[in-house]
């Protein structure tokens, strides 16, 4: 039997965070995960060929790391019991407004998004657009 207070209970996947300015700069983010239970503590993979198209290959490693980051982030501080297998499905990068600090932010929101559909007992995403957990700004 699954503990109550553990997160994740059930899969919740597709988890999307995007953010991006129309005028003005600002961090674009743009960041889908997936959340399954795992035994113990928190476990971050990257999908194979996520980024696969972006120009700089030696940035991936710090983007991905920041987003591990936000999440992990994210969990010490909301579900701190969480035994979870985090998979980064897929991300978009901007050559300008993409940071490390802007996947970081990707990571934590995404993880917030996935907490609030776990306590919703929702975890299918939203809307007939597509697994989206925000509106582009």
């Amino acid at each position: 039997m699954t503990d109550p207070g553990r997160f994740p209970t059930v899969p919740v996947r597709s988890v999307r965070y995007r953010k991006h300015a129309f005028a003005g700069c600002g961090p674009f983010i743009d960041v889908t995960l997936d959340f399954e239970p795992a035994g113990d503590g928190v476990a971050f993979e990257v999908a194979p060929g996520v980024l696969a198209d972006w120009e700089w290959p030696e940035d991936l490693p710090m983007f991905f790391a920041a987003c591990e980051h936000g999440v992990r982030e994210e969990l010490a501080e909301s579900a701190p019991a969480a035994a979870v297998r985090v998979v980064l499905t897929g991300a978009r990068a901007h050559v300008v407004d993409s940071s490390e600090y802007a996947f970081k932010l990707g990571g934590r929101y995404a993880t917030r998004e996935a907490l609030a559909r776990a306590l919703a007992a929702d975890p299918v995403p939203p809307g007939p657009g597509g697994p989206q957990s925000s509106e582009p700004r």
